[in-house]
């Protein structure tokens, strides 16, 4: 066989592993399109409670920040809601594994982007403990989770961002 030939199965062989490995198992899902099917799917968004004490829908900025106009409906997984005290989250904790807080962007016109917080300490991805991304409504990342926050905690670290586990909703409670 001719340096060509063995070339050419080669790179067959290894156009064939990019859909499966060893074991014909298809392989992991890019990271953002396990955390879009995270709230769409297994754990879908429209079971999620709104934010407690904060409008169902908000407009307007918290401290300067431009991020996320010019409407926000924020809602959190049961795991988050959990985690909440009088409707706040304890002095000194943080959310547990599993928690997830959704922010859908809206318009007049309905929801133009999710952003979305998950919580996975361990997971190398995770900036601050958190996962971070932003998706449009097809789950298209308009802001892709393997930039570990970057872009994201500088805001979400300002005022009592870290006095909340990085989540600046517990500003805009009534």
């Amino acid at each position: 066989m001719n340096n060509a030939a063995s070339f050419l199965i080669t790179l067959a062989a290894l156009g064939s592993l990019s859909c499966t490995d060893a074991g014909e198992q298809p392989l992991p899902a890019p990271p953002d399109d396990q955390l879009f099917a995270l709230f769409t799917q297994r754990d879908p968004f429209p079971t999620y409670t709104l934010f407690p004490r904060a409008d169902s829908v908000t407009s307007g900025t918290l401290n300067g920040s431009t991020a996320h106009q010019p409407f926000v409906r924020v809602s959190m997984n049961a795991i988050a809601l959990g985690a909440l005290e009088g409707d706040t989250l304890p002095s000194g904790s943080t959310f547990p594994d599993g928690s997830t807080i959704l922010k859908q962007i809206r318009t007049s016109g309905g929801t133009v982007l999710y952003a979305v917080l998950h919580k996975d300490r361990n997971n190398p991805l995770a900036g601050n403990g958190w996962l971070w991304a932003e998706y449009e409504t097809d789950g298209t990342p308009y802001f892709s989770v393997t930039n570990r926050g970057a872009g994201c905690i500088s805001c979400h670290s300002r005022e009592q961002g870290p006095l909340h586990d990085y989540v600046r909703t517990f500003e805009r409670q009534r």
